[in-house]
C-alpha cells in the first residue's frame, strides 16, 4: 500500500513538474512582437469612405450601371437612382440598399453587384526614399508598402513601425513589425534610429 501511494505521489509530482514546462514552453512562444491592432476589419468589412471608387453594376440594364467615386459628403451618385449614402457601409451593405431602391423604383428582383473599384489610399512617412500616398491593392503589407515608398532611407530604424489606423472604435497608434496587414487609409511612419 506504501509502494502504491509512494508510487502515486511520484507520478503526480512528474506530472506536475511536466504541466510546469508545458506552460513556461507556451509562454515563451506567445511572446509575440506584436497583437493584431484591435477591431482589425477584413477587406469584407471594410466600411466605405470618401474618396473610395465603386463599381456598381445591375445586371441587364446598363443605363442603372457605373463606376462612381464616393463624394466628401459621404454620397455616390448613380444615374437614374441619384445619391445614395455610401459612407460607413460595406460592400455588402451597399449592395442591399442599391438593390431595394433599383427594385422600388426601375426593376422587379435586380441582381445587383457591388465591387470597390479603388480604396482611399494609404500612407507612408518618415525615414523612406519617397514618402507620400499610395493606391491599396489586396494582400499589402508593410514591407511591401515600404518597398512602394523606395525602401528604407539609410537613417531607418527597419524595426520601429508606426501604425495609425482608423477603426470604428476611433484611431489607434501602436508599433507593428513588418508584417502587419495594412488597410486603406492606414498611415505608416518609420521612425529613425539614433546611431
Amino acid at each position: 500500500m506504501w509502494s502504491n501511494l509512494i508510487f502515486a505521489s511520484n507520478r503526480l509530482a512528474v506530472f506536475a513538474v511536466l504541466g510546469l514546462c508545458l506552460a513556461l514552453a507556451a509562454c515563451a512562444s506567445s511572446e509575440v512582437d506584436e497583437l493584431p491592432p484591435p477591431s482589425t476589419p477584413t477587406i469584407a468589412e471594410y466600411r466605405l469612405v470618401a474618396g473610395d471608387r465603386v463599381a456598381v453594376k445591375v445586371f441587364g440594364h446598363e443605363e442603372l450601371s457605373a463606376i462612381v467615386d464616393i463624394a466628401e459628403d459621404g454620397m455616390l451618385e448613380l444615374p437614374l437612382v441619384g445619391k445614395v449614402e455610401a459612407r460607413g457601409k460595406t460592400a455588402l451593405e451597399l449592395r442591399a440598399l442599391v438593390t431595394e431602391i433599383v427594385d422600388r423604383k426601375f426593376v422587379i428582383d435586380p441582381k445587383v453587384d457591388i465591387a470597390i473599384a479603388r480604396y482611399q489610399p494609404f500612407y507612408v512617412l518618415g525615414e523612406v526614399n519617397t514618402p507620400g500616398s499610395y493606391d491599396f491593392v489586396l494582400g499589402l503589407n508593410m514591407r511591401k508598402a515600404v518597398a512602394e515608398a523606395g525602401g528604407f532611407t539609410r537613417r531607418a530604424a527597419k524595426s520601429q513601425v508606426l501604425l495609425t489606423r482608423r477603426t470604428e472604435h476611433g484611431q489607434t497608434v501602436r508599433d507593428v513589425s513588418l508584417d502587419t496587414s495594412v488597410y486603406p487609409g492606414d498611415v505608416i511612419e518609420i521612425k529613425r534610429r539614433w546611431f
